[in-house]
């Protein structure tokens, strides 16, 4: 072949491994870049030239090197298993961080918890049942009632806001998948736009696939790429990103007068996620940490009213770890409240009421903030689930004012006059320790205070443990596939200095074979050129 040809192969050579040398710096350079990908230089030889043949071979002579592609070195199956664990640990890490706030506000592994509280309460009791008409005794019962109320308030407020923390979370997540889709949908139009005019665009894939991944924790997805390179994505089984278009979230109220919001599909206005239906490992229904939130959050403030409908409860509020809390704690609550102000004053003036010392009748322990016991006629004012304001419920409670100023008017002698009758407080030692609490709404199985309180306890930590032990699993499975992923992914700069020797003696010698042929053409100009003088 002439040597024109010649200079040809080893330009081809030097323009590959220059190419193979730019893509290993680029390597290098974001070897701490969060999830960059390794690119890999595939070469290949250009087309062959037949110079004759030697018997029944024939003598062929390459025309130089070109670059095949720069591939991304990335395992398809370790993207969808990576994102598909990373959305069921999503779920529960949700689950979990809900369960520790719980625990962390009912306060029973440390401070002044409410079972310490309900011990005193009771203790005081007992105290008072053995001196009826002592002022240090009755002092002592009613300031214990006032740490019991306060104690009850604080838990649901404090349960209330964790609620309002998490519609917060609730709000930031749909702004944030919507953000991410816009992101890859931008990515796709860059990617098509590049890639369709030969040009590379590893590094937009990277970061739609970076998207993809904060996307699939945030929410169920499933994805496919088309042949020009757009990425078509699904979020909950609907058409989440299309060819230049995204289906945005927006929120709206979660039910009538609640202030929580819940996500909606803007295009057609149904509800993202099913969270009525039961959710378990098995259905592969656990996936996204949004879905988490809203299930663990629920759609309202709960009270002890929400228990009275078994199947409503089952269906409505039992989902909700939060809204599950709120009910079974006031339903504590309620039921010491009523319990002492039953038998203090009963819900009808017309009947006969125990005695304070100076007299006094028909006084309630507890009262609710912003509703008597009784309304101008004496009638017992009942509890409308529809009117806040009617229930005994924690976070509408008080010390009656006038009890707290007199301990006299407390009505716990059944004889008027009779100072050290005890018959009245008996009776609600008797009514504390009575089993007539349902073990759980519909549940024919009946608990006493005591018993209740620390089953219900025992409820939250037992779901505590489960979702941890979730969480645990999920993350150990996650961070398995992502050491495996990091493994054949990430850069190595020992193996892109080995490549980047590698590549530099390739473009020496196809460098040394161009000043070869310089010299060799240099020989024929000036020495060949003086023929005929």
């Amino acid at each position: 072949m002439s040597s024109i040809s010649s200079l040809a192969r080893a330009v081809s050579g030097l323009s590959a491994n220059q190419n193979a040398l730019q893509t290993t710096a680029h390597n290098i350079s974001n070897v701490n870049t969060p999830g960059y990908v390794r690119q890999q230089v595939l070469m290949k030889d250009t087309t062959y030239v037949k110079i004759g043949r030697n018997g029944n071979n024939n003598l062929m002579v390459g025309l130089g090197t070109d670059i095949q592609s720069i591939r991304q070195v990335r395992d398809m199956f370790l993207d969808g298993a990576f994102r598909n664990e990373s959305s069921r640990y999503g779920f529960y890490n949700s689950g979990a961080d809900a369960v520790k706030e719980v625990e962390t506000i009912l306060g029973e592994t440390e401070g002044e918890n409410m079972g310490k509280i309900l011990k005193k309460f009771w203790e005081s009791l007992n105290e008072l049942s053995n001196h009826p008409d002592g002022l240090e005794a009755r002092g002592t019962f009613v300031q214990n009632a006032v740490l019991f109320v306060n104690k009850a308030n604080l838990i649901m407020k404090q349960l209330g806001q964790y609620q309002t923390n998490l519609n917060k979370q609730v709000e930031d997540k749909v702004n944030e998948i919507n953000s991410l889709g816009e992101q890859i949908k931008q990515l796709n139009n860059k990617i098509v736009k590049y890639e369709i005019n030969g040009d590379n665009a590893n590094d937009y894939r990277d970061a739609r696939n970076n998207a993809l991944d904060k996307l699939a924790k945030l929410v169920d997805i499933s994805y496919r790429e088309d042949k020009l390179g757009n990425v078509f994505v699904r979020a909950e089984g609907i058409d989440f990103v299309t060819i230049g278009d995204v289906n945005k979230m927006e929120l709206t109220q979660a039910e009538p007068r609640s202030p929580l919001v819940s996500p909606i599909w803007k295009s057609t206005g149904k509800e993202v996620f099913n969270l009525k239906s039961e959710i378990k490992p098995e259905k592969e229904n656990d996936r996204g940490s949004l879905k988490g939130i809203l299930l663990s959050r629920g759609t309202r403030a709960a009270t002890w009213k929400d228990t009275e409908d078994a199947a409503k409860y089952k269906k409505d509020i039992e989902p909700s770890f939060i809204m599950k809390t709120q009910a079974r704690f006031d339903m504590l609550v309620h039921t010491i409240v009523t319990k002492v102000n039953d038998i203090l004053s009963p819900r009808s003036k017309l009947s006969p009421s125990p005695y304070g010392l100076d007299g006094s009748t028909h006084i309630e322990l507890f009262k609710r903030k912003q509703m008597d016991r009784y309304d101008a006629a004496g009638n017992y004012n009942v509890e409308d689930a529809s009117n806040y304001n009617s229930l005994y419920t924690a976070g509408n409670l008080e010390i009656n004012p006038d009890i707290i100023k007199d301990y006299d008017k407390i009505c716990i002698t059944k004889v008027k006059g009779e100072v050290g009758d005890n018959q009245i407080v008996q009776d609600i030692i008797k009514a504390w320790k009575n089993a007539d609490i349902p073990e759980s709404p519909g549940s024919t199985a009946s608990l006493n205070i005591d018993e209740y309180y620390v089953g219900f306890v025992g409820e939250v930590g037992s779901v505590g443990k489960v979702t941890r032990a979730h969480m645990a699993n999920q993350q150990m499975l996650v961070t398995q596939i992502d050491n495996q992923r990091s493994s054949l992914m990430g850069v190595s700069s020992d193996e892109e200095l080995g490549n980047m020797m590698k590549y530099q003696h390739a473009y020496n010698a196809s460098a040394r074979v161009v000043t070869v042929i310089d010299q060799m053409l240099e020989q024929i100009v000036t020495r060949l050129g003086l023929v005929g003088r």
